[in-house]
């Protein structure tokens, strides 16, 4: 059965529980454009404004997607298969990953002057066009090769166009099943305008406490689904996941008010590591409560701040080269292709499941990264910079600071 990745506390097929712009500026993360670059020298963040590293971290999370679906497909069998498992279970917390993302650098790029209705504008412009596209390729690619993906009616499939399906928990991958986590994000840009005015305007201390406030209602998020009269999903619900957009958001603004240095690399990496390794930990006993989703959405946080303060510093990483900006650019792209190709592409074998021996698992595993990261560049190239370009003439609002091709972070996420 085909599955995408919600988090961790998500569940994956049978094995997890319960995705350039030319002419844009705000921010996104799966989603983001591209802000304009300003000069080298450090100088107050709250005037930096290219943060290069978070474009190259986005592909590095796309690739935990990626290897997490192979796990999911299991294009690796036997022993192999669990070694894979091993290393790509905690894969799907990727997504989580995309979500700070997405709140940090939206933070980041805020300007109050821009209007609520050019900020919505520009997120339509950013993500709407793929988006399309990708319902597009699944219904292709469910009346074809892969029929478990078929919804059984087409509300599912409406809902998911508008991208209001992950509120029902029994539709969250209708459609293009990697879209779900666009559902998240089409929720945080509409709430974002309104958001961000309080909190930028908080203290120090309110926004710390923002920040841990938003880590327990993390770790509470499967106790809450399971108790809620509503139907929930600590995974896809966009309620529930707001916690790891809001503590990207509150990061970015302490940091911008220069009165909060998060760790340096040399700790943070290692910190995140260990995130990741403990989305996987159990939940306390006799309870949904898993403290280990709090480790991991707060370990990567401080990833995401410690990779934007070395770039606001002038000592941008390994992920700020031109190579992992170009692929940052087309992740996006990428994240919404990924499984579509990846579960084509198995389709040959019984249920879809080739589980092969390594040698033929993974020549199979790097003919569908080479199709989807192909895919990916033909979709950015020839749809998402083109329809967000042609998109953007119609914002008129005088506020919105138009910006000029550059490299850097996609200040606009997620996968």
């Amino acid at each position: 059965m085909l599955r995408s990745t919600p988090q961790a506390a998500s569940s994956t097929g049978t094995r997890s529980r319960s995705v350039t712009t030319r002419e844009a500026i705000t921010i996104s993360t799966l989603t983001a454009p591209v802000v304009a670059p300003i000069a080298t020298s450090p100088g107050p963040l709250d005037k930096v404004r290219n943060l290069p590293s978070l474009t190259g971290l986005r592909w590095a999370t796309a690739m935990l997607i990626f290897g997490h679906h192979l796990m999911a497909v299991e294009y690796f069998g036997g022993t192999p298969g669990v070694m894979w498992g091993n290393l790509f279970e905690a894969g799907k917390t990727g997504v989580t990953l995309f979500f700070i993302l997405s709140g940090f650098v939206l933070a980041w790029g805020y300007k109050p002057q821009q209007t609520a209705r050019s900020f919505w504008w520009h997120r339509i412009a950013r993500i709407y066009p793929l988006h399309l596209v990708g319902v597009g390729l699944a219904l292709i690619a469910a009346a074809t090769l892969v029929p478990e993906i078929r919804a059984d009616s087409t509300a599912p499939v409406v809902a998911n166009v508008f991208l209001v399906n992950g509120w029902v928990p029994d539709w969250w991958q209708a459609g293009n099943p990697a879209s779900w986590s666009l559902v998240c994000e089409a929720f945080f840009y509409l709430t974002f305008p309104f958001l961000i005015r309080p909190l930028a305007r908080a203290s120090n201390r309110s926004l710390g406490v923002v920040v841990m406030a938003s880590l327990v209602v993390a770790a509470l998020a499967p106790q809450i689904a399971s108790m809620s009269p509503i139907p929930m999903s600590a995974a896809s619900t966009p309620l529930l996941r707001m916690p790891e957009f809001v503590i990207g958001v509150s990061l970015a603004l302490l940091m911008k008010k220069s009165t909060w240095q998060p760790v340096r690399l040399i700790v943070a990496v290692p910190l995140a590591i260990a995130g990741y390794a403990l989305s996987e930990a159990p939940t306390l006993p006799g309870t949904d409560i898993h403290p280990g989703l709090a480790a991991t959405v707060g370990f990567y946080a401080l990833l995401v701040a410690s990779l934007a303060n070395a770039d606001a510093r002038a000592n941008s990483t390994f992920l700020a080269r031109p190579l992992w900006q170009e692929l940052g650019r087309v992740s996006f792209a990428f994240y919404l292709v990924h499984l579509l190709v990846i579960a084509s592409v198995s389709s040959a074998w019984p249920d879809g499941h080739p589980q092969l021996p390594w040698r033929q698992a993974v020549p199979l595993a790097l003919a569908a990264f080479g199709i989807a990261l192909g895919l990916a560049w033909a979709m950015h190239k020839l749809i998402e910079i083109p329809a967000q370009r042609w998109l953007l003439r119609y914002d008129r609002s005088r506020a919105t600071v138009r910006s000029a091709s550059a490299p850097g972070v996609h200040l606009a996420a997620n996968r």
